[in-house]
């Protein structure tokens, strides 16, 4: 079936889900969007020709683009594995036309539609506002800027050994150097000498900074 046809007889059912569903040509470094329900068009307050119009600019004007690089990976992979059944799941940050605050917003996208050699051509994305939901807002905020951190800090944390990454974990823990070494069966100087490392290495000084980095790459 061609594409038009599919988005035709797509559309009806689309109108009466109750989130906002977005389809998506993929383009050669871009996308540009070829349906949007109405329910999402009223929210950000354009016609669907602007949306279609906008191209690149339409992520930079309606979301938040902090974790796109988290995304783009995960799309990536999607694209590849070439599989209409395959989904992800990702929060993002969406800016309605009444509102000054982000609003946060759960999709989850998948291919809809693929050329005669299995190629995607088309993305399709169903997207629900949780900000009235208790509490979810916050922690995705936290998911957000954990994962920013992890980005931001992945190489120095992969330049520390497996001790130093012990001791990491156990001052993280609320641990005394005495404590690390008799459960690591090391000296108290050798311990006070990883801490020292690790701050320098790290550029950190207190144990909330500890448990930070122990949090981010799983550690405790």
């Amino acid at each position: 079936m061609k594409f038009e046809e599919k988005l035709k007889d797509f559309a009806p059912c689309a109108e009466k889900m109750p989130g906002v569903v977005v389809v998506h040509e993929l383009l050669e470094d871009n996308f540009k969007t070829m349906y949007m329900s109405q329910r999402g068009l009223d929210q950000l307050g354009v016609s669907l020709q602007e949306l279609g119009e906008m191209n690149d600019k339409y992520h930079e004007r309606f979301f938040n683009n902090e974790d796109m690089e988290d995304f783009m990976e995960k799309l990536h992979k999607l694209l590849q594995n070439k599989d209409p059944d395959e989904t992800f799941t990702f929060f993002q940050q969406v800016k309605f036309k009444a509102r000054e605050e982000w609003v946060w917003h759960m999709g989850s996208i998948r291919i809809f539609h693929q050329d005669e050699d299995g190629n995607p051509t088309h993305l399709v994305t169903v997207a629900f506002p949780i900000d009235q939901m208790k509490h979810i807002p916050h922690k995705a905020e936290r998911l957000l800027a954990e994962n920013e951190f992890f980005r931001q800090n992945l190489n120095k944390f992969l330049s520390l050994g497996k001790r130093s990454k012990e001791v990491l974990r156990l001052v993280a823990l609320g641990k005394s150097s005495g404590d690390i070494a008799q459960e690591l069966n090391i000296s108290v100087e050798t311990v006070n000498t990883h801490r020292k490392n690790l701050k320098k290495k790290l550029g950190i000084s207190t144990t909330y900074d500890f448990t930070e980095y122990a949090q981010a790459f799983d550690l405790i």
